[in-house]
């Protein structure tokens, strides 16, 4: 067997060891522990979930900051029905939590740390305890813009990024695909290189195997870690 064949092997079997691996995890995963705030109505649904299944699988409880939040689902719940209290014992108890579709000024209040508003202050609290907070935006990240609103925007979002939150726009189709990658193989590498982009977005501390990272080094394929830029 050459060098060549025997590295697309390991890689094949790296890639589905890992691949049971986060079925497994998610299967195990308690949906109270995976909370995905609805601060609007959604405006994408069929996305929204198509993302969260992508993620988590089944293992997410939806809780909805308004009265019609635009999705249905059995294990709904609504924040006016728990008090503060309870909402605050959720939010401490998650592993994740999700925060969908805030309202700009809602963006820009969690990004100077304000916490007049509850909603704020749960995902403001979440980003100090170091949970995994995802904010799941409706509309694509702003460009910098000198002198208009989108420029509080686009610096807000940036913020939340540098506090380590993953800043992921679900309305597109292809939304779960620019997920971050767990592992990259060199088949991810050789496919990467044929798009107009040609980037390979990866989770922080994804695996990258020896012969991705040799196509890595003979390509110009870069590697985009979530909350980065290129």
């Amino acid at each position: 067997m050459d060098t060549e064949l025997l590295h697309k092997l390991i890689d094949l079997i790296v890639a589905e060891v890992v691949r049971r691996i986060a079925r497994l995890e998610r299967e195990a995963q308690h949906p109270e522990q995976v909370l995905v705030l609805l601060a609007a109505p959604v405006a994408y649904p069929k996305e929204l979930r198509e993302l969260l299944q992508t993620q988590f699988g089944e293992g997410y409880t939806f809780l909805s900051f308004v009265q019609q939040p635009g999705v249905q689902d059995e294990g709904l719940l609504f924040a006016d029905h728990l008090g503060q209290p309870e909402l605050l014992a959720k939010i401490t108890a998650a592993k994740t939590v999700v925060l969908v579709g805030p309202r700009l000024e809602l963006l820009g209040q969690i990004a100077r740390g304000e916490d007049s508003d509850f909603l704020s202050y749960l995902i403001v609290r979440s980003v100090l305890w170091r949970k995994d907070v995802r904010l799941y935006l409706d509309f694509e990240p702003p460009k910098f813009k000198r002198n208009t609103f989108l420029e509080g925007v686009a610096s807000s979002i940036d913020t939340l990024r540098q506090m380590n939150v993953a800043v992921c726009p679900y309305f597109t189709g292809d939304a779960a695909a620019r997920i971050g990658a767990t592992l990259i193989t060199e088949a991810d590498v050789l496919a990467a290189a044929q798009t107009k982009d040609r980037t390979i977005t990866a989770r922080v501390g994804a695996i990258i195997t020896p012969a991705a990272r040799d196509a890595l080094r003979a390509s110009d394929v870069a590697v985009q870690y979530e909350g980065e830029t290129v």
